[in-house]
C-alpha cells in the first residue's frame, strides 16, 4: 500500500512552532496535566492549543474540545488520554493535517495481544494521512534550544534547561527523566532529550540520523533495550561518527541467555553483547555500563571535543592519592603523561628532586607546606606537548576552600581539559561550590572521573573501508550444497576460491581407496572421520595423526569405524601441516546485526583461551591487522621470548576474503569455523587444517 508522504521532517518535529495538548489539565497528577504544565510553565516560546472538552480555559488560555475545531494549524500533538479513546482522537488529527503526535498514553504493545492490534491501527491511520507517532508508552521530547520542554515527568520543574550539545535517546521514559536530572544536577547541558517509547512509528534511527545533523548535538547519547532497525541503527550511528559526534550507549540485557545454542567454536566465542560491542566499535559508538557516567563523559565531549592525545596530567595533595590513582590508571588502561626534560627542569625549582614525576604531589614541593602553593606547578606540567587533560584531586589540608580555588583557576588557565575531584566529605563544601561557580567538572570520587576520561578518549574511527579484493568467485559460495553441515572437504572447497589455502587431502569411503590416496599425498598422514553430525572431531574419536604405513592407517581405520559405526560416512586422508600458532578463523551470522568475522587463538583450546576479536563483514585488512592488537596474547603472534614473528599480514588478508566470503553467502550461511588455522612465520603464510560449515535454504 502507498502512503502519502510525511508531512514534517523530524527537524520540523523537533522545532514546533504549534503543540496542542490532547488531555490537557490543571491537574499534576495527571500525565497530561504536567506535560501541558510543563511547556506552558518553562517557557515554549510558540502557540500553545490545550485540548479539554469539558474547560473552557486552562491558565489562561482557550481550550478546544477537538484538535481539528482549533484556529491554529498544529505541528505537533501530545496524546495523554485513556487507552480507548487514543484512536479517536489519532483520527482527528490525522483528518486536521497535524503533522505528528506524540502519545504519552500507555498499555499498547507492552500490555500485550489487544494493546498491540490497537497500535497497528493507529500506525496505518496516522500512515494513511502522511502523519508520524512518537511513542506509544513514552514521556515526551525536549529541545532546549527551541524552548521545547515537553515531557511529563515533574521533575522538569526542578531541572535547568540550559541549552548544551548532549543529544539523548531514551527507550525509557522514566530513566530519560531520571537521567535529565540527574545529569543536569552534574553539570550535563542537553541540546534535546526524547523518550521513543514503543517506537511504532518514529524510532531509535529517526532521532541519530537527525542529531547527526544538528548543528546544535555535539554528542549523543542512547539508553537502548532493542533495536527496531539493527541495520538502520548501524548506519545511522555510522552517520554520526563520521561528522565527528561520538555516540555512548547504554544497552540493558547484554547477558547471553536465552541465545539459541550452536554448535561451532566461532558461535560459542561470539555472544551477543560481544557481536554488539564489536559493531559498534566499527559504526563509532562507545558502550557505557552506567547511565550517569554516560552523561558525566557526555559533558566532557560537549565541552571539549576530542582528545588530541592520551597523556593525562595528574596533580594532588596527598601521595597516598597519587598512588592510588597510579594503580588504577593502570587497571583501566589509562596513562600518565610523561614529562620532557624541560618541563622536569622547570617543575625542579617547585619541587624536591626525587618528587618530579606525575602525579605530583603537593606534599612534595620544597616549601612544605599547603599554603599558598599557587597552582602547585600545574601551568608548567599542563604546558608539557604529552598532556592532554589534567586531573586534580582535592585532599583534606589547610584552606582548603582557597587552595582548591588556586588549582581550578590555575587548571582552567592552561586552556586544556580539567577534571576535579573531591575525595573528602563536608570539608570540601567550599571548594566544590568554588568550582561550581568556574563552570568546570567535578566528581566525588577518582573512579567516577577515570570513567569521563577513559570513555572521552574512546576511538570512534572504525577504520579503512573495505573493497572486495579481485579474483574472488562470483554467486553463490554454497549454491549446490544442501542445508545442514556441510563436510570438511567441501567447506575447504569453497574455501579456496576466496583464496585460503589448506592441506591437500582426498575424500575416501573405504580402506583401500585411503591407502592409494595416502601413497600419493606422501607419508605420514592423517585420518579424519566425517558424517552429517560429526562435529567436534578431536572430541569424537574421529582424528588419528602421524600415520606413517599403510598397516597403520588400516589400524586406525578400523578403529574409527568401530567407534562411529553408521555416523561414519567417509574420511579425509590429509597431509600432516605444521605452524607456529593454532588460529581459529570464522564467521557468525548474527540474527540482528548480520554476519561476524572471529578471529583469535585457535585449537582444541578456543573456548577456554576465549581470547578472540569480532568485526562486522566487511572489513579490510587494515582493520583486522589493527585489532589483532587487541588480543591478550597477541606477543604470541608478534614473536615472544625468540619464538619468530608470525605471518600477521597473511592472517589478516584471510580474514577480509573470509569476510566477503560471508557477505557472498548471506543469510544462508549460518556459521562457519576454521579451526586449528595454522599460522607460519612472517611471510610464509597459513594453512587451514579443519573446517565446517552450516548453511541453511
Amino acid at each position: 500500500m502507498t502512503h502519502p508522504p510525511p508531512r514534517q521532517s523530524v527537524v520540523e518535529i523537533m522545532n514546533p512552532k504549534t503543540v496542542a495538548f490532547v488531555g490537557a489539565s490543571e491537574d499534576q497528577r495527571k500525565f497530561g496535566g504536567r506535560i501541558f504544565y510543563n511547556a506552558f510553565s518553562l517557557g515554549f516560546p510558540g502557540t500553545i492549543v490545550p485540548v479539554n472538552p469539558k474547560r473552557e480555559s486552562l491558565f489562561g488560555l482557550p481550550c478546544v474540545p477537538r484538535v481539528s475545531e482549533s484556529d491554529h494549524k498544529v505541528d505537533l500533538a501530545v496524546i495523554a488520554v485513556p487507552r480507548d479513546l487514543v484512536l479517536d482522537h489519532i483520527e482527528d488529527c490525522a483528518k486536521a493535517g497535524v503533522a505528528c503526535c506524540c502519545v504519552i498514553t500507555a498499555g499498547f504493545t507492552e500490555a500485550g495481544d489487544d494493546g498491540a492490534a490497537l497500535e497497528t491501527q493507529m500506525v496505518a491511520l496516522a500512515r494513511s494521512h502522511g502523519m508520524r507517532l512518537i511513542g506509544p508508552n513514552c514521556l515526551g521530547l525536549i529541545n532546549t534550544h527551541a524552548g521545547l520542554i515537553m515531557n511529563s515527568s515533574p521533575s522538569m520543574q526542578d531541572s535547568g534547561h540550559e541549552p548544551g550539545g548532549i543529544g539523548f535517546i531514551s527507550q525509557s521514559g522514566a530513566l530519560m527523566a531520571t537521567v535529565y536530572n540527574r545529569g543536569v544536577g552534574d553539570g550535563a547541558r542537553f541540546s534535546s532529550a526524547v523518550s521513543i517509547g514503543n517506537q511504532a512509528d518514529l524510532e531509535l534511527a529517526d532521532f541519530l540520523e537527525w542529531m547527526a545533523e544538528d548543528d546544535a548535538t555535539r554528542v549523543v547519547t542512547l539508553y537502548v533495550e532493542g533495536f527496531k532497525n539493527p541495520a538502520r541503527f548501524v548506519a545511522a550511528a555510522r552517520r554520526c561518527r563520521d561528522a565527528g559526534k561520538p555516540v555512548l550507549m547504554v544497552k540493558s540485557g547484554r547477558s547471553d541467555e536465552g541465545a539459541r545454542v550452536t554448535m561451532s567454536h566461532t558461535a560459542s566465542l561470539a555472544g551477543s553483547w560481544r557481536v554488539l560491542e564489536a559493531v559498534c566499535r566499527e559504526a563509532g559508538v562507545v558502550p557505557v555500563d552506567d547511565v550517569n557516567g554516560m552523561m558525566q563523559a557526555a559533558e566532557m565531549i560537549s565541552r571539549h571535543g576530542r582528545p588530541t592525545g592520551d597523556g593525562i596530567c595528574v596533580i594532588t595533595g596527598s601521595g597516598g592519592a597519587a598512588a592510588i590513582t597510579t594503580d588504577r590508571f593502570n587497571d583501566v588502561g589509562l596513562r600518565l603523561a610523561q614529562f620532557s626534560p624541560e618541563t622536569r627542569t622547570k617543575l625542579e625549582e617547585l619541587y624536591i628532586p626525587m618528587q618530579l614525576g606525575n602525579p605530583l604531589d603537593l606534599g612534595a614541593m620544597k616549601s612544605r607546606s599547603f599554603i599558598d602553593v599557587d597552582d602547585g606547578g600545574l601551568g608548567i606540567a599542563a604546558a608539557d606537548p604529552d598532556v592532554s587533560a589534567n586531573l586534580i584531586i582535592i585532599t583534606t589540608g589547610p584552606q582548603m576552600t582557597k587552595s582548591a580555588q588556586t588549582l581550578a583557576e590555575g587548571a582552567k588557565a592552561t586552556g586544556k581539559p580539567s577534571l576535579v575531584v573531591f575525595t573528602p566529605g563536608s570539608s570540601s563544601d567550599g571548594g566544590r561550590e568554588v568550582v561550581r561557580d568556574l563552570d568546570m567538572l567535578s566528581y566525588e570520587t577518582t573512579d567516577e572521573a577515570l570513567r569521563v576520561l577513559k570513555t572521552w578518549l574512546a576511538p570512534i574511527n572504525g577504520g579503512t573501508d573495505p573493497q572486495r579484493p579481485a579474483g574472488l568467485v562470483d554467486g553463490d559460495p554454497f549454491a549446490g550444497h544442501g542445508d545442514g553441515w556441510l563436510p570438511e572437504h567441501k567447506v575447504k572447497s569453497v574455501l579456496a576460491g576466496y583464496g585460503m589455502a589448506a592441506t591437500r587431502e582426498v575424500a575416501v569411503t573405504d580402506i583401500e581407496a585411503a591407502i592409494v590416496a595416502a601413497g600419493d599425498i606422501g607419508w605420514p598422514v592423517a585420518l579424519k572421520g566425517f558424517g552429517a553430525d560429526i562435529l567436534h572431531k578431536s572430541d569424537e574419536g574421529a582424528v588419528a595423526l602421524e600415520i606413517t604405513d599403510a598397516e597403520a592407517l588400516r589400524v586406525a581405520w578400523n578403529a574409527m569405524a568401530d567407534r562411529l559405526g553408521s555416523r561414519l560416512a567417509g574420511c579425509l586422508i590429509a597431509e600432516m601441516a605444521s605452524g607456529e600458532a593454532e588460529v581459529i578463523l570464522g564467521i557468525q551470522n548474527d540474527v540482528q546485526f548480520g554476519p561476524m568475522i572471529l578471529v583469535g587463538l585457535g585449537g582444541v583450546l578456543a573456548e577456554v583461551l576465549n581470547d578472540v576479536i569480532l568485526l562486522p563483514a566487511p572489513v579490510h585488512p587494515d582493520r583486522v591487522a589493527e585489532r589483532l592488537r587487541d588480543l591478550r596474547l597477541w606477543p604470541v603472534l608478534e614473536g615472544v621470548r625468540g619464538r619468530p614473528a608470525l605471518d600477521v599480514d597473511a592472517l589478516a588478508h584471510a580474514a577480509a576474503r573470509l569476510s566477503w566470503l560471508a557477505m557472498d553467502a548471506g543469510a544462508r550461511l549460518q556459521e562457519l569455523d576454521i579451526n586449528p588455522l595454522f599460522l607460519r612465520s612472517a611471510g610464509d603464510g597459513l594453512v587451514a587444517v579443519d573446517a565446517r560449515a552450516r548453511i541453511s535454504g
